[in-house]
């Protein structure tokens, strides 16, 4: 996906996206973890955003850390969902309401466990 962004921009050209990501670092049971917690396109082959970002002929500017603000988001929305679980569940069906809630804490644990993060990068393209 970088490569192809690489391929758009002119030189000079910026990128922006947030992403969320297992913590660098992490022991081999710890990255498994954080891979079941998070969505399904959260693996970066344990290669940081700078170095992917490198590797696609971008220049990294910028890097921020949005993990407090993605925990908030994840606690309010396993708090909505339990709000409204009456009608979420004849909606949804009981299996899917539990599930959701379930992965919502599950994502919640790996978050305030330090496996998982959230960040914002901005990088220019190179020559």
């Amino acid at each position: 996906m970088l490569r192809a962004c690489h391929r758009l921009l002119r030189p000079g050209g910026r990128l922006a996206f947030y992403t969320i990501f297992a913590t660098p670092g992490l022991s081999r049971r710890d990255y498994r973890r954080a891979l079941r917690s998070g969505p399904n396109h959260l693996s970066t082959r344990r290669v940081e955003h700078r170095h992917l970002l490198e590797a696609a002929g971008f220049r990294l500017l910028q890097g921020r850390d949005l993990t407090p603000q993605f925990l908030r988001t994840a606690r309010a929305w396993y708090d909505g969902r339990s709000r409204f679980e009456a009608e979420l569940r004849r909606a949804d069906g009981d299996a899917y309401f539990e599930e959701r809630q379930r992965d919502g804490i599950i994502q919640i644990r790996a978050i305030e466990d330090g496996l998982l993060r959230r960040a914002v990068f901005v990088a220019t393209r190179s020559g």
